[in-house]
Order: structure tokens, then C-alpha cells, then sequence
């Protein structure tokens, strides 16, 4: 049982989240009768005493099935972690751990270290992919998945229903030395061949601002218009666009002294002008039928790219102009060295 303040008709309550003995999620308003300043304060201290006095409410036993453990334990990490952390419980609790448990067919009592270890087995191998190709997971996606697991076992060890975490017991795949992993640092004129063959795809733009800036992903997703200074010749980098699939918008940035202010250098302020103007052409074509938002880098019909999709059709690009393959992020680490040359 979990519990959070809240504030209804002016009155603070206390909402208590369980499952009951068929382990469906339930929750119950209790109110504190506090009102006022520092109202809030004194109910969140009545948190604890409530869980207790309601307890009996819970079920005995959570859910036996691992599968729907898993189920249940991400939806109970919805308000207590940050959204970008809760969609990639979501990814790979839904299309990994969920699928293989529930072909398992097991209870969570019944699960050992010896079921763990050939998970990890199957994820290192051709069974761990969704995407049909050919190789298992990445390290960093298997030790991901595994983390979540004993977070989960963890959590049903706390709550009594296994003693042990089976999970602590087996080894994950190493992380691979960073010095190993492949990188790509650009030369400028490999940048200037990259630009060329890009002058008419669709993501050129944003590839030339990423480039030209050493922007992150994130970075160039989330610049909007209202960041461009046509007059003062600036733009200035606080919002980001996270995520996979969907859209996660931030008025933040990766660190606070990552929200900084740069000089709209010619060929980028022409280049931004141009783009304006064809949006508009777009907006004007399409009617209703154009997504209205304030962000620059974003489809003919105004809706902003998905990471995803812009990792995508990076990769496609490169592949269709002969170009070495590199990850998007790999144009931030090219833009010191051009700097350098």
C-alpha cells in the first residue's frame, strides 16, 4: 500500500493506493480534516499512521503470477518516478520481461536464479530481439532489463511474498569499455560531404543545426521559434524532447548549465528562414489538416519528429548517400573536432 497527499475542496487527503484480494488496483480518499498553511505538511506526516490503520484493506498475497507482478509493480512506479524513467520501465517490462514470464507460466515464488541466468542467456542471443535481426540485446539493454528485475524481486521481498532475491545471485554481461565502443569524430570536410549529401533530405536542417551547434538529440528536438532572436541573433537552448515512441517535452535541459545561448550564426539564420517560410507554405496547403506548435524541426504536416524517428531516418540517410554509419549523437562529438581542424 502506498499513500500521497492531495488537496480536494480545499482539504488535504490522503489517497491509498492497494490491490485487493483480486489483486485489482484500488484507491481510498481519506480525508485529514487540515486546511490552510502547513496543512499539507502535517498530512503528509499522516501518511504512515493511515497505511497502517487500512492495511487490512490490501490482500494478503500480491499477485503469484510473475507476470502479472510485473504488471503490477510498474503500474505502482507511475507517480513515484520521473516520465522519461517510467516509459522505459514501460518498454521493457511490456515487450520483454511480460512475454517471457508469462510463456513461463510461473509464481514469483517459484522463480530461482537458475530461471534468471537463462534469461539472461535468451537475451543475449537471437530469442532477446523484437526487430528480427540478427544477434541478441546490447549490453546496456540487458543490464537494464535485470536492473528492473531486482528492483521487482526487491520490492516482493520487502512486501513478504520471497524471501530472497534470486536476481542478486546472477552476473550480469560487463559493460563494455568505453574506449572500445565505436565512435565517430568527423573531420570537417567529412562534415561538409555529410551537409552536401543532405541538402535535400527532409532532416538536413536539423542535422546542419546539430552539427553546426554540437547539439544533443534532445536539444535540437526541442527548439522552438520563440528560442530564435531574428533581431538580436541569437538562440537559445531550455527545452528538450525526450523519449522513444512518443513525445516527452521538458523545460529543461540535461544539466543546468547546459541551458546556454548562442550567436545565430549566417548560415544558420538563413537557413531557419527558409524553413520558416516553407512551414508556413505547409501550414497554408494543408489547412486544418497542419498540426499548429511552436516547434522548428518537425514533419510536413507540423508534427514535431519522434526521437525514434529521427534516429531512424538518420540511419537511412547515411545508408542511401554512402556515408560511414554513426549514431546521431556522434554529430556533437564531430563538432569539436571540426572546430579543432
Amino acid at each position: 500500500m502506498t499513500g500521497c497527499v492531495a488537496l480536494r475542496k480545499d482539504v488535504y487527503y490522503v489517497r491509498l493506493t492497494y490491490y485487493d484480494k483480486n489483486h485489482y488496483r484500488k484507491d481510498k480518499w481519506v480525508s485529514t480534516g487540515l486546511s490552510g498553511r502547513g496543512a499539507k505538511q502535517k498530512a503528509t506526516a499522516m501518511i504512515q499512521s493511515l497505511i497502517d490503520k487500512y492495511s487490512y484493506l490490501e490482500k494478503s498475497e500480491h499477485p503469484a503470477k510473475m507476470a502479472d507482478y510485473l504488471k503490477m509493480w510498474k503500474e505502482l512506479q507511475i507517480n513515484e518516478v520521473a516520465e522519461t524513467t517510467y516509459d522505459g520501465y514501460h518498454t521493457y517490462i511490456d515487450r520483454h520481461l511480460i512475454p517471457y514470464f508469462k510463456d513461463l507460466n510461473l509464481n514469483i515464488q517459484d522463480i530461482t536464479a537458475g530461471h534468471i541466468f537463462d534469461y539472461v542467456n535468451y537475451l543475449s542471443n537471437d530469442g532477446g530481439r523484437k526487430d528480427n535481426k540478427i544477434g541478441g540485446q546490447s549490453t546496456t539493454s540487458i543490464r537494464k532489463i535485470i536492473s528492473i528485475l531486482r528492483q521487482v524481486f526487491d520490492y516482493a521481498v520487502l512486501y513478504g511474498d520471497i524471501k530472497i532475491n534470486p536476481a542478486l545471485q546472477v552476473p550480469l554481461p560487463k559493460k563494455k569499455n568505453k574506449k572500445d565502443e565505436r565512435q565517430v569524430f568527423m573531420t570537417a570536410e567529412d562534415a561538409q560531404k555529410m551537409l552536401d549529401a543532405f541538402r535535400n533530405e527532409e532532416i538536413g536542417p536539423i542535422v546542419f543545426v546539430t552539427l553546426y551547434y554540437g547539439l544533443r538529440k534532445s536539444e535540437a528536438l526541442g527548439l522552438r521559434w520563440q528560442a530564435v532572436d531574428f533581431d538580436a541573433n541569437t538562440i537559445t537552448i531550455n527545452h528538450t524532447v525526450v523519449g522513444g515512441s512518443r513525445i516527452i517535452a521538458k523545460d529543461s535541459t540535461k544539466s543546468y548549465c547546459s541551458q546556454r545561448t548562442y550567436e545565430l550564426l549566417p548560415d544558420v539564420k538563413d537557413l531557419l528562414l527558409k524553413l520558416r517560410d516553407q512551414q508556413e507554405d505547409y501550414k497554408r496547403r494543408l489547412g486544418s489538416g497542419y498540426v499548429v506548435n511552436d516547434y522548428i524541426f518537425k514533419n510536413p504536416n507540423g508534427m514535431p519528429y519522434r526521437p525514434d524517428s529521427l534516429t531512424r531516418s538518420f540511419k537511412r540517410a547515411l545508408d542511401r548517400h554512402g556515408l560511414p554509419q554513426m549514431r546521431y549523437h556522434d554529430l556533437r562529438h564531430s563538432t569539436a573536432s571540426i572546430l579543432v581542424d
